[in-house]
Protein backbone atom coordinates (compact mmCIF):
# COMPACT_ATOMS: atom_id res chain seq x y z
CA UNK A 1 0.00 0.00 0.00
CA UNK A 2 1.38 3.61 -0.95
CA UNK A 3 1.03 5.99 1.57
CA UNK A 4 3.04 8.62 0.45
CA UNK A 5 1.74 11.95 -0.65
CA UNK A 6 3.64 14.08 -3.20
CA UNK A 7 2.32 18.02 -1.75
CA UNK A 8 4.91 19.57 -4.60
CA UNK A 9 1.73 18.36 -7.19
CA UNK A 10 -0.53 21.14 -5.01
CA UNK A 11 1.62 23.96 -4.65
CA UNK A 12 -1.15 26.30 -6.13
CA UNK A 13 -2.83 25.68 -2.87
CA UNK A 14 -3.40 29.06 -0.78
CA UNK A 15 -6.15 28.36 2.37
CA UNK A 16 -7.63 24.76 3.28
CA UNK A 17 -10.42 24.97 5.43
CA UNK A 18 -11.15 21.76 7.27
CA UNK A 19 -14.97 21.61 8.75
CA UNK A 20 -15.84 19.60 11.50
CA UNK A 21 -19.35 19.21 13.60
CA UNK A 22 -21.65 16.92 14.54
CA UNK A 23 -24.22 14.71 12.52
CA UNK A 24 -27.13 17.44 11.35
CA UNK A 25 -24.50 20.40 12.30
CA UNK A 26 -24.86 21.43 8.74
CA UNK A 27 -21.06 20.85 8.01
CA UNK A 28 -22.45 19.39 4.10
CA UNK A 29 -24.39 22.59 3.83
CA UNK A 30 -21.95 25.08 4.97
CA UNK A 31 -19.06 23.30 2.76
CA UNK A 32 -21.48 23.16 -0.12
CA UNK A 33 -22.17 26.98 0.67
CA UNK A 34 -18.46 28.10 0.90
CA UNK A 35 -17.45 25.94 -1.93
CA UNK A 36 -19.76 28.03 -4.42
CA UNK A 37 -18.75 31.81 -3.30
CA UNK A 38 -15.14 31.07 -2.97
CA UNK A 39 -15.21 29.30 -6.05
CA UNK A 40 -13.43 26.23 -4.15
CA UNK A 41 -12.91 22.25 -4.16
CA UNK A 42 -15.13 20.61 -1.43
CA UNK A 43 -13.86 17.17 -0.66
CA UNK A 44 -15.07 14.83 1.71
CA UNK A 45 -13.36 12.22 3.53
CA UNK A 46 -16.18 9.93 3.94
CA UNK A 47 -16.34 9.46 0.34
CA UNK A 48 -13.48 6.98 -0.70
CA UNK A 49 -14.54 5.57 2.32
CA UNK A 50 -17.79 5.04 0.85
CA UNK A 51 -17.09 4.40 -2.09
CA UNK A 52 -14.83 2.03 -1.31
CA UNK A 53 -16.93 0.06 1.49
CA UNK A 54 -19.96 -0.58 -1.39
CA UNK A 55 -17.44 -1.82 -4.07
CA UNK A 56 -16.43 -4.28 -1.78
CA UNK A 57 -20.30 -4.99 -0.47
CA UNK A 58 -21.30 -4.90 -3.53
CA UNK A 59 -24.27 -2.23 -2.81
CA UNK A 60 -24.98 1.51 -4.25
CA UNK A 61 -22.12 3.56 -3.44
CA UNK A 62 -24.30 6.69 -4.85
CA UNK A 63 -27.12 6.15 -2.51
CA UNK A 64 -24.30 6.30 0.69
CA UNK A 65 -22.95 9.65 -0.96
CA UNK A 66 -26.07 11.32 -0.04
CA UNK A 67 -27.82 12.35 2.74
CA UNK A 68 -31.25 9.37 2.84
CA UNK A 69 -32.10 6.72 5.04
CA UNK A 70 -30.12 4.14 3.01
CA UNK A 71 -26.93 4.55 4.45
CA UNK A 72 -28.51 4.54 7.65
CA UNK A 73 -28.77 0.59 7.40
CA UNK A 74 -24.75 0.56 6.72
CA UNK A 75 -23.17 3.45 8.96
CA UNK A 76 -22.38 1.27 12.03
CA UNK A 77 -20.22 -1.29 9.92
CA UNK A 78 -18.90 1.08 7.63
CA UNK A 79 -17.56 2.86 10.80
CA UNK A 80 -16.20 -0.04 11.82
CA UNK A 81 -14.57 -1.17 8.21
CA UNK A 82 -13.11 2.41 8.03
CA UNK A 83 -11.72 2.25 11.69
CA UNK A 84 -10.01 -0.95 10.84
CA UNK A 85 -8.59 0.67 7.48
CA UNK A 86 -7.82 3.84 9.55
CA UNK A 87 -5.98 1.99 11.99
CA UNK A 88 -3.51 -0.15 9.42
CA UNK A 89 -2.71 3.47 7.59
CA UNK A 90 -4.34 6.82 9.54
CA UNK A 91 -4.03 9.18 6.44
CA UNK A 92 -5.59 6.75 3.88
CA UNK A 93 -9.00 8.76 3.57
CA UNK A 94 -7.66 12.13 3.17
CA UNK A 95 -4.73 11.23 0.52
CA UNK A 96 -7.89 9.52 -1.07
CA UNK A 97 -10.16 12.17 -1.24
CA UNK A 98 -7.45 14.42 -2.53
CA UNK A 99 -6.50 11.87 -5.30
CA UNK A 100 -9.96 11.64 -6.37
CA UNK A 101 -10.21 15.08 -7.37
CA UNK A 102 -6.37 15.38 -8.31
CA UNK A 103 -7.44 17.54 -11.29
CA UNK A 104 -9.44 20.47 -9.60
CA UNK A 105 -6.94 20.31 -6.74
CA UNK A 106 -4.15 20.58 -8.72
CA UNK A 107 -5.69 24.09 -10.39
CA UNK A 108 -7.54 25.45 -7.13
CA UNK A 109 -6.44 27.44 -4.40
CA UNK A 110 -9.06 26.60 -1.57
CA UNK A 111 -10.00 23.05 -0.48
CA UNK A 112 -12.89 22.93 1.93
CA UNK A 113 -12.60 19.53 3.65
CA UNK A 114 -16.43 18.89 4.17
CA UNK A 115 -16.08 16.03 7.21
CA UNK A 116 -12.97 15.96 9.34
CA UNK A 117 -13.53 13.73 12.43
CA UNK A 118 -10.28 12.58 14.06
CA UNK A 119 -7.14 13.90 14.86
CA UNK A 120 -5.21 12.09 12.28
CA UNK A 121 -7.53 13.99 9.64
CA UNK A 122 -5.97 17.36 11.56
CA UNK A 123 -2.69 16.05 11.56
CA UNK A 124 -2.44 14.85 7.97
CA UNK A 125 -3.55 18.40 6.79
CA UNK A 126 -1.39 20.02 9.07
CA UNK A 127 2.18 17.96 8.26
CA UNK A 128 1.76 19.00 4.45
CA UNK A 129 -0.33 22.16 4.85
CA UNK A 130 0.44 24.10 8.15
CA UNK A 131 0.64 27.37 6.94
CA UNK A 132 -2.37 27.54 4.68
CA UNK A 133 -5.20 25.63 7.33
CA UNK A 134 -8.44 27.30 8.71
CA UNK A 135 -10.10 25.01 11.55
CA UNK A 136 -13.95 25.60 11.84
CA UNK A 137 -16.14 23.80 14.32
CA UNK A 138 -19.70 24.18 12.80
CA UNK A 139 -21.90 23.71 16.01
CA UNK A 140 -25.43 23.20 16.28
CA UNK A 141 -28.11 22.91 18.90
CA UNK A 142 -29.37 19.15 19.77
CA UNK A 143 -33.11 20.63 19.10
CA UNK A 144 -32.08 22.00 16.05
CA UNK A 145 -30.34 18.31 14.91
CA UNK A 146 -33.13 17.07 16.48
CA UNK A 147 -35.25 19.30 13.69
CA UNK A 148 -33.33 18.38 11.03
CA UNK A 149 -34.23 14.92 11.52
CA UNK A 150 -31.52 13.46 13.86
CA UNK A 151 -31.89 10.33 16.43
CA UNK A 152 -29.56 9.62 19.09
CA UNK A 153 -28.30 6.38 17.79
CA UNK A 154 -25.89 3.96 20.06
CA UNK A 155 -22.32 3.15 19.04
CA UNK A 156 -22.41 5.95 15.93
CA UNK A 157 -23.11 9.55 17.96
CA UNK A 158 -21.03 8.26 21.02
CA UNK A 159 -18.08 6.84 18.95
CA UNK A 160 -14.47 8.17 18.31
CA UNK A 161 -16.05 9.02 14.69
CA UNK A 162 -18.59 11.78 16.15
CA UNK A 163 -17.13 12.41 19.47
CA UNK A 164 -12.87 12.56 19.02
CA UNK A 165 -13.13 16.48 18.09
CA UNK A 166 -15.16 17.77 20.64
CA UNK A 167 -12.02 18.35 23.19
CA UNK A 168 -8.44 19.42 22.84
CA UNK A 169 -8.86 21.11 18.85
CA UNK A 170 -7.72 24.83 18.56
CA UNK A 171 -10.23 26.26 16.44
CA UNK A 172 -9.56 29.26 14.16
CA UNK A 173 -13.23 30.06 13.73
CA UNK A 174 -16.49 28.04 15.19
CA UNK A 175 -19.50 28.48 13.37
CA UNK A 176 -23.35 28.74 15.15
CA UNK A 177 -25.51 27.12 13.01
CA UNK A 178 -28.81 26.71 14.85
CA UNK A 179 -32.04 28.80 13.30
CA UNK A 180 -31.98 31.30 15.22
CA UNK A 181 -28.46 32.50 14.65
CA UNK A 182 -27.27 35.22 12.23
CA UNK A 183 -25.89 32.16 9.37
CA UNK A 184 -25.02 35.74 6.64
CA UNK A 185 -23.12 37.31 9.21
CA UNK A 186 -20.71 34.50 10.01
CA UNK A 187 -20.58 33.18 6.61
CA UNK A 188 -19.29 36.63 5.35
CA UNK A 189 -16.81 36.48 8.46
CA UNK A 190 -15.48 33.85 7.84
CA UNK A 191 -14.86 33.75 4.24
CA UNK A 192 -13.30 37.45 4.92
CA UNK A 193 -10.72 35.15 7.43
CA UNK A 194 -10.42 33.06 4.86
CA UNK A 195 -9.65 35.58 2.02
CA UNK A 196 -6.94 37.07 4.16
Amino acid sequence: MNTSFDKSKYSNVKKIILLSGKRKSGKDYIGEKLAEQLQAVPLHLSEPLKLEYARLNQINGEQLLDSSSYKENYRKDMIRWGEEKRDEDPSIFCRLAIEQKHEMCSINPIWIICDIRRYTDIDFFQKYFSDRLLLVRIEASIDTRKMRGWIFTSNIDDSESECQLDKNVQWTFVFSNNDTDSFHEQMNNLIEMINS
